[in-house]
């Protein structure tokens, strides 16, 4: 086996220890909510996050200057982030040693994709329509990991672990771990998320598209490099080639997983390097080192040219118009239940990223926050909406407020969470069991959390028309003003199916920005 250099050791060491601190950052994200590490860390330093959310809601947040200095990193290191830093791309640089071809294909032709996507991204939260979150790579890791890959932890854990139990491996062992990690990961149950397929979809195109070529999407698709890339014209650091030393073997161009080397094997293209070392680590000849060069040597060509600007302008007037079309059903506008806190709900689509930090964190208190699909139209997509049938809002649980990173959910001190209103509860007495059936049926006004109980009983004789027995059956009803909306009573219902007793958006409180 070749021995690794120790620049490369030490590159390879820093990638590991960021995607270990990024893993770190979600498993904080747990009921109870005492993180050592915020949660929200990598988020606040994701310059696109920040760009694009401020841009789209007209707002300042101070905890993005974080943000600005990794934006302004380039100056000095390059585009280090991505090769160094960037979780996703440790990610792909560990699935690509099992899905990238042999051979490195060249793709500079479609390099100029990311640069097209920024300036889409960016035009568009100029209109006020914040689309980040779909090709930004924190935001994506984030909700891959802390959802699909949680979940799937969950999964194949309790398997395991049932399997051991049941062959009589140390039950009592296996019991006591099993218990332990879940109680830590998802304290009150198993986890249920709706609508993963289209975060499957993202992330497992980003992976497999190693098939076409090393760092692919790095390459050619990541608007956040794009956005580093475009800074990083302006580094002092980049690549030097000692052209007496170099024999023109072509190993560093055709190794180069970002393609950023040309054609004569001695310039870079710097806002493609991501200062990897690999083809100074590669060189037979040694001919190949990176130092700091002049200013009147720093800038390189830009990517895009006037008419691909112009191209990602029109796109981007067409896609406004589209999201300003895009109906929304309405027979399901009225279930759209929003997190307490919440913005308004145009403010809430601009400073919503979809990282899904807060249904990761509800997954392990009540559990009803949930991916939206199209509930909340083409522009509300992946928004988190609370699912009631599969869980409630906790009415000591404001965690969701609290592990917000744009604040799109405001937090809320829980005395004033307690008494937040998201919605009111509704019976419908054609399904209810005492309406329906003149049985009693205690389980909403006895699952509800509030001191003075939003769900009351009264209590009416009634006749059996067939026997002509007299009992008192009680019958519930709602007191709208103490109700807040928080859906233990729908999820409590007894009955299979949609619930008798359903929450609606009436009298939903929210903030202003």
């Amino acid at each position: 086996m070749k021995k690794q250099p120790p620049s490369i050791k030490i590159r390879r060491t820093v990638q590991l220890v960021f995607l270990a601190l990024f893993i770190l950052t979600i498993l904080q994200a747990t009921y109870p909510f005492q993180p050592w590490l915020p949660p929200e860390l990598f988020l606040w330093a994701d310059p696109l996050a920040a760009l694009s959310t401020q841009i789209a809601g007209r707002f300042f947040e101070p905890l993005f200057l974080i943000a600005l200095m990794v934006l302004l990193s380039p100056l000095v290191v390059g585009r280090a982030f991505c090769g160094w830093v960037c979780p996703l791309g440790t990610t792909i640089d560990i699935t690509d040693r099992w899905l990238s071809r042999k051979k490195n294909r060249s793709t500079r032709n479609l390099r100029k994709i990311k640069t097209v996507a920024l300036v889409l991204l960016l035009l568009l939260a100029l209109f006020g329509i914040q689309l980040s979150w779909l090709l930004d790579p924190l935001p994506i890791l984030w909700r891959s990991l802390g959802i699909i890959g949680m979940a799937l932890f969950f999964l194949f854990s309790e398997v395991i672990f049932t399997g051991l139990y049941s062959a009589g491996i140390f039950p009592d062992t296996i019991s006591s771990v099993q218990d332990k990690i879940t109680s830590y990961l998802f304290p009150l149950s198993a986890p249920t998320f709706l609508n993963l397929l289209i975060p499957i979809i993202i992330i497992v195109v980003i992976l497999g598209l190693a098939k076409i070529s090393r760092r692919f999407w790095c390459r050619n698709l990541c608007p956040l490099g794009a956005l580093l890339g475009l800074v990083a014209k302006f580094s002092p650091l980049q690549r030097f080639v000692n052209q007496e030393f170099c024999s023109s073997c072509a190993i560093c161009w055709n190794k180069c997983k970002m393609d950023a080397i040309e054609k004569d094997f001695v310039t870079t293209e710097k806002s493609e390097c991501i200062l990897c070392l690999d083809c100074s680590r590669d060189c037979p000849e040694k001919a190949i080192t990176y130092s700091l060069h002049a200013p009147t040597r720093m800038q390189s060509s830009m990517d895009l040219s006037r008419r691909s600007f112009l191209g990602a302008g029109i796109a981007a007037l067409l896609s406004s118009g589209l999201f300003a079309i895009t109906g929304i059903n309405p027979t399901k506008t009225n279930r759209r239940i929003r997190p307490p806190g919440s913005l308004i709900e145009d403010n809430f689509l601009e400073h919503c990223i979809r990282c899904e930090e807060c249904v990761r964190i509800c997954a392990t208190s009540g559990g009803c926050l949930q991916m939206s699909f199209l509930e909340s139209g083409l522009a509300g997509m992946l928004t988190p909406i609370a699912k009631y049938r599969l869980g409630y809002c906790e009415y000591n649980c404001n965690l969701c407020g609290q592990i917000c990173p744009t604040k799109a959910i405001q937090p809320l001190e829980l005395a004033e969470k307690q008494e937040w209103k998201m919605g009111t509860a509704f019976f419908l007495q054609d399904r209810c069991i005492p309406y329906r059936l003149n049985q009693d049926c205690l389980v909403c006004e006895e699952h509800c959390p509030l001191p003075e109980k939003a769900i009351k009983l009264t209590a009416k004789e009634y006749i059996d028309p067939e026997t002509g027995t007299k009992r008192m059956i009680h019958y519930p009803y709602i007191d709208s003003d103490l109700c807040t909306g928080c859906g233990i009573c729908e999820n409590k219902c007894p009955l299979e199916g949609e619930a008798a007793i359903v929450i609606y958006r009436e009298g939903e409180e929210r903030k202003i920005a």
